[in-house]
């Protein structure tokens, strides 16, 4: 969690990935598949729709909405979101999902969530795979923050596991649960193959992503 983007875009980035320039980014896949990750804050839900119109992708058509984790610029527009595309199953970590859902209240930082429950359908474990996506936990920046990876494409859609806005880094630590852990997060997402990376604060990094993760790694 962090401030607006004022640096990031509202774009295809690389062939099927598209990413929305709200209050936190939001995801749209539409490769093999019409997936959305991660729905901003409840009033960026418009614009995510309208985009959606633009490039002919139908709210009905989604099959996945993900949510990587449950600050409020990244899971307070599920709802409206989930009203539109009532056939996507919503997708969280097993260890975030009962926050998103509102079956537990998610003490902060930076504050207590308040954003209307959504239920979860689908509750991923560490390593497991759901719609072209291979799940890592990535903790710290909260206690079940979850980053996508398709080794296929060599993307990796990071949440808030590292961010971009004023250069590729660690999130502020007044939002993060764990600083250390948070840090051993980036350095797990750096031994992946990865070309192109997007994440929820800043702009994408349609390629190089790998090495400047490792870069970032080494650093810290």
């Amino acid at each position: 969690m962090t401030g607006a983007n004022p640096r990031s875009v509202t774009a295809e980035v690389v062939p099927g990935v598209h990413v929305i320039d709200t209050y936190a980014n939001s995801i749209l896949l539409t490769d093999q598949r019409l997936v959305l990750v991660d729905t901003s804050s409840e009033a960026s839900g418009a614009k995510i729709l309208e985009y959606l119109a633009r490039v002919n992708v139908k709210a009905t058509d989604l099959t996945s909405i993900f949510v990587t984790h449950t600050h409020g610029d990244h899971a307070s527009g599920l709802a409206a979101l989930k009203a539109k595309a009532a056939r996507a199953k919503v997708v969280a970590s097993e260890v975030e999902a009962p926050f998103i859902a509102q079956e537990q209240t998610y003490p902060g930082p930076p504050r207590p969530a308040a954003h209307k429950g959504v239920p979860v359908e689908v509750r991923l474990k560490d390593g497991q795979t759901h719609d072209g996506f291979t799940t890592l936990f990535t903790p710290g920046h909260t206690r079940g923050s979850m980053s996508l990876h398709d080794a296929a494409r060599r993307l990796l859609v990071a949440g808030d596991a590292v961010r971009t806005e004023g250069g590729l880094g660690p999130m502020e630590d007044v939002y993060n649960v764990d600083p250390r852990q948070h840090r051993e997060s980036i350095k797990r997402i750096a031994k992946l193959d990865v070309e192109t990376l997007v994440c929820g604060h800043g702009p994408p990094i349609a390629s190089g992503a790998g090495a400047q993760l490792r870069d970032l790694a080494r650093r810290l």
